[in-house]
C-alpha cells in the first residue's frame, strides 16, 4: 500500500495569518505579564499558595497517595513518562493505515523540533523563586511517609522545568494535529508530569500555568499563524516516505504466504503490552496474546525456530530462514517486549507496584482477564456437555495453579536454568503466569532484581533457560492448535477461569524476611464488605481493566481485517 501523497489536509497553517499569530502572542504575553505586574502578581501568589496546601494536603490524607506520588515525582519516571507518551502515540498512529502513519511520523518531526525549541526558550525566560517547601512555613514531606521515595521536595530555584513545558506544548500540538481526544490525552500526561512536584514541594502551580502555559501559547501562534510548521512537516515527509518504501519492500520480501505487517507501530505496542503481562504475578504474556489476536501467530513463529531453519541459514538463504521463522512479525513485537521489560524493571518496577498498589495492579489485570474471559467465549462453539468438561478441566487446572504457595529453592544455576524452562511453558499457555511459577519458585524478585542492575550471573542460566523452555514447548502447544484447536482453546479459557482467583484484587497478604527480602508466603482472599478508598480504587481498576481489554480487542480486529492477526 502506497503512503497517501494529498498534503490538502494539513491540519496546520500553510501560509502567513496575522490575526491568530498576533492575537495568540499578545495573550501570552499578557499571561505573563499579569504575573510579573505586582498589583496582579498577589492574586497569582495567593492561587500558589491555596493550590498548593490543597495537592500537598494529599500526602498526609493517605499512605498510597503518598506512595503514588513518590513513584511519579523522582527522576526515574521522565523517562517511563517518555515511553507512555510513545505508546499512546503509536497506538493513535497504528490504528488505522499508513496514510495515518505516514502522517504521524512526520508530524513527530515536526512535534521534536517545536518541543525541543519550546525547552530552550524556557531554559532563556526562566525566573527563579524558591520553592514551597523552602519558602512556606510547614508542608508534608513525601519522604517522612515513603522512605525510598526519590521526589525532589526543594528546590531553591523553582521554575518551570523541562517536563512540564515540554508535555503542555505537546498536548497543544496533539490537539492542533490530530483530534481532540489524543489532546485531552496528552492533556491528562501533562498533568501527571505537572503535579507530583507540586505535590512534593518543589514547585509551584504557576510555574506550569505561567512558565508552560504562556510558551505553549507561543506555539499556538507560530502554528497558526505562520507557515514554519508546515515547512518543517514538508521537509520531514520526504525521509518518512523513503522509510515507509523500504518497509514494505522488506515486508513482501520476509513475509510468509498468508501474512501481512503493514503497521510496525502494532507490533511493538503488543509486544510492549506481552513484556508487561510476563512481568506480573498472575497475569500469562499467553493470555496477553491471546486478547490481541496474535497468539497462534506467535507460537507458529517460534516453533519454527528448528532444524530447516538452520539449513536454511547454512545454505546462506538468510531471506528465506527470516521468512520461515515469520521474523518480520516477531522483530517489532520482541521490541516491544524488551521496551517493557526495560520499563518495568529498571525504571518503574513492576514488582514495586504489586507490593505498594495490590489492589490497583491485581484489579486492572482481573478487570482485563475477566473480559477476556467473556470475549473469548462469544468467539467459540460450545456444544454439548463434553464442551464444558473440557472449560471445567481447565478452571481445575488453572485453580490448582493459583492456590500454589511460594517456597525456598535453591540459588545454584542449574535449578535457575530450570526455573526459565518452567517459567515459560507457563507464559506460553494462556492463563498460567510465568512470573507466578518464578514468585512460587521463590526467584520471581531475584528475577526483576537481576533485571533491574543487569547480572549476568542469574540472568544467563536464567535466560537460556527461557530459550530451550521456548523451543521445547511450543511445538508441543502448536501441535495441539493444529490438531486440537476447539478443545485446546475450550481449556484454555477455563484455565484463565480459574487463573482469576490468583489475581483477585483483594486479599490478605501475609510475608516473610527469606534472605533479608520480604517474600510472600501466603495470600487469603476476602470479598470487601466495606467501601474504602483502597477498594474503590481497585474496583475502578478491575473496570479500567476491562475497558483496555475492549480497547485491545478491536485493535486485534481491526489486524484481522487487515491481515496482520494470527491466521
Amino acid at each position: 500500500m502506497a503512503p497517501n501523497k494529498n498534503l490538502s489536509d494539513f491540519p496546520l497553517s500553510k501560509e502567513w495569518q496575522w490575526k491568530p499569530l498576533l492575537g495568540w502572542t499578545a495573550a501570552a504575553l499578557l499571561l505573563v505579564a499579569s504575573w510579573l505586574f505586582q498589583p496582579t502578581r498577589g492574586y497569582w501568589d495567593i492561587f500558589d499558595v491555596a493550590v498548593f496546601r490543597a495537592i500537598n494536603g494529599t500526602v498526609a490524607r493517605d499512605e498510597r497517595i503518598a506512595v503514588f506520588w513518590a513513584l511519579t515525582g523522582g527522576r526515574q519516571f521522565g523517562p517511563f513518562l517518555l515511553v507512555t507518551i510513545l505508546a499512546v502515540y503509536f497506538y493513535f498512529i497504528g490504528r488505522a493505515d499508513l496514510a495515518r502513519f505516514r502522517h504521524g511520523a512526520a508530524f513527530a518531526v515536526l512535534t521534536a523540533i517545536l518541543v525541543l525549541a519550546a525547552v530552550v526558550l524556557q531554559e532563556l525566560v526562566a525566573y527563579s523563586r524558591p520553592s514551597p517547601s523552602l519558602a512556606l512555613d510547614s508542608y508534608h514531606s513525601i519522604k517522612a511517609l515513603v522512605p525510598w521515595s526519590m521526589a525532589g521536595e526543594g528546590s531553591a530555584s523553582s521554575s518551570a522545568d523541562n517536563w512540564m513545558t515540554a508535555t503542555i506544548v505537546l498536548a497543544v500540538l496533539w490537539w492542533r494535529g490530530f483530534t481532540w481526544r489524543l489532546g485531552l490525552a496528552g492533556a491528562a500526561l501533562a498533568l501527571l508530569c505537572v503535579l507530583p512536584p507540586i505535590a512534593a514541594g518543589a514547585h509551584w502551580p504557576t510555574d506550569a500555568l505561567i512558565g508552560g502555559g504562556a510558551i505553549a501559547i507561543l506555539a499556538l501562534a507560530l502554528t497558526s499563524g505562520t507557515p514554519v510548521a508546515w515547512w518543517i512537516y514538508r521537509a520531514a515527509l520526504r525521509p518518512t516516505d523513503w522509510t515507509i518504501s523500504h518497509w514494505q519492500r522488506f515486508v513482501a520480501e520476509l513475509s510468509p504466504e498468508g501474512h501481512d505487517n503493514p503497521n510496525p507501530t502494532r507490533q511493538v505496542l503488543r509486544g510492549m503490552c506481552v513484556g508487561a503481562a510476563d512481568l506480573v504475578p498472575g497475569v500469562s504474556g499467553g493470555t496477553m496474546a491471546l486478547i490481541l489476536g496474535i497468539y497462534k501467530r506467535l507460537i507458529g513463529a517460534i516453533a519454527h525456530i528448528d532444524k530447516e531453519m538452520l539449513n536454511l541459514l547454512m545454505r546462506r538463504q538468510f531471506l528465506a530462514a527470516a521468512r520461515h521463522i515469520d521474523f518480520m512479525f516477531v522483530l517489532p513485537l520482541g521490541i516491544g517486549v524488551v521496551l517493557s521489560l526495560i520499563i518495568f524493571s529498571r525504571i518503574v518496577p513492576l514488582s514495586l507496584l504489586v507490593a505498594e498498589f495490590p489492589e490497583v495492579t491485581f484489579g486492572f489485570f482481573f478487570g482485563l482477564i475477566a473480559a477476556s474471559i467473556v470475549g473469548l467465549l462469544s468467539h467459540v462453539d460450545i456444544r454439548g456437555p463434553g464442551s464444558w468438561a473440557w472449560i471445567a478441566l481447565g478452571i481445575c487446572f488453572g485453580l490448582f495453579a493459583a492456590i500454589l504457595v511460594p517456597v525456598k529453592t535453591p540459588d545454584a544455576a542449574w535449578f535457575i536454568f530450570l526455573c526459565g524452562m518452567v517459567a515459560v511453558a507457563a507464559m506460553l499457555v494462556p492463563g498460567i503466569s510465568g512470573s507466578f511459577v518464578l514468585l512460587i519458585l521463590g526467584k520471581y524478585t531475584d528475577a526483576i532484581d537481576a533485571l533491574g542492575r543487569l547480572d549476568l550471573g542469574f540472568l544467563l542460566p536464567l535466560g537460556t533457560g527461557v530459550v530451550v523452555g521456548a523451543l521445547t514447548f511450543s511445538r508441543a502447544i502448536s501441535w495441539l492448535l493444529d490438531r486440537f484447536y476447539q478443545k485446546t482453546l475450550l481449556t484454555v479459557i477455563g484455565v484463565l477461569g480459574g487463573s482469576l482467583l490468583a489475581v483477585w484484587p483483594f486479599k490478605d497478604r501475609e510475608y516473610e524476611i527469606i534472605g533479608e527480602k520480604a517474600r510472600l508466603v501466603a495470600a487469603h482472599p476476602y470479598v470487601p464488605m466495606n467501601v474504602d478508598l483502597t477498594v474503590a480504587l481497585g474496583i475502578a481498576a478491575i473496570f479500567a481493566g476491562a475497558f483496555l481489554y475492549r480497547l485491545l480487542d478491536r485493535l486485534a480486529q481491526h489486524a484481522e481485517e487487515n491481515g496482520t492477526a494470527a491466521g
